[in-house]
């Protein structure tokens, strides 16, 4: 799962550097809220939290809980929530496309020499006090790291990122988990089988 989301998250270096990034920088983007700035600070976020989690006093005897209970966790977020976390985007985007990118660079470069000393079982205390196995922090970061990797290529007219199977897969497998216990097994196979009869099912 380390190398998944490093691999991952140097895709999303390759975005952040796009020509794009600097000409729409002060742009609305395709996420509502959000200008291409505070997207970009946004998606870069999965980076900068995993040192931030890292860094964070060890929790004593935490009791772990996993990617998907995370993500329902996350799935309750309030009107104000949405709005702190617009303007942590914008905060996170520094004083311009430079500036992020040398900022994202040099964090993925240390969590590129830290994250493989560690192992899977490693807490990480995140949002809301909720502790994870590292390797369920980190799947839920690929799942930041994908969707917001689409959401700012859209926002800049550039393809999307080409990520390898090994980040791929367990997002989709988390999303997919996570939309069917939302929605029902029957949404869920009118969704891929039956496009007379499917109907939206969003894992959020």
């Amino acid at each position: 799962m380390i190398e998944a989301y490093l691999s991952a998250a140097r895709a999303v270096s390759g975005l952040l550097h796009s020509p794009a990034v600097d000409v729409m920088w002060e742009q609305p983007s395709a996420l509502t809220g959000f200008r291409v700035s505070g997207l970009a600070g946004h998606l870069a976020r999965a980076v900068f939290t995993v040192e931030g989690y890292l860094a964070a006093p060890p929790p004593v005897a935490p009791e772990l809980v996993t990617a998907e209970i995370y993500l329902s966790v996350i799935g309750a977020l309030t009107d104000d929530d949405n709005r702190r976390i617009v303007d942590r985007g914008e905060a996170d985007a520094g004083s311009g496309p430079d500036d992020l990118r040398e900022r994202y660079d040099a964090a993925l470069g240390r969590l590129g020499m830290v994250l493989p000393t560690l192992p899977p079982s490693h807490p990480m205390p995140m949002f809301g006090g909720n502790v994870l196995p590292l390797r369920d922090c980190l799947v839920t970061r690929l799942v930041e790291l994908l969707i917001h990797a689409d959401d700012l290529a859209v926002s800049l007219n550039v393809a999307t990122p080409a990520f390898a199977d090994e980040a791929t897969e367990p997002v989709l497998a988390l999303l997919l988990g996570h939309a069917h216990r939302r929605h029902g097994t029957a949404a869920l196979l009118r969704a891929f089988t039956r496009a007379e009869r499917a109907a939206p099912i969003p894992a959020f």
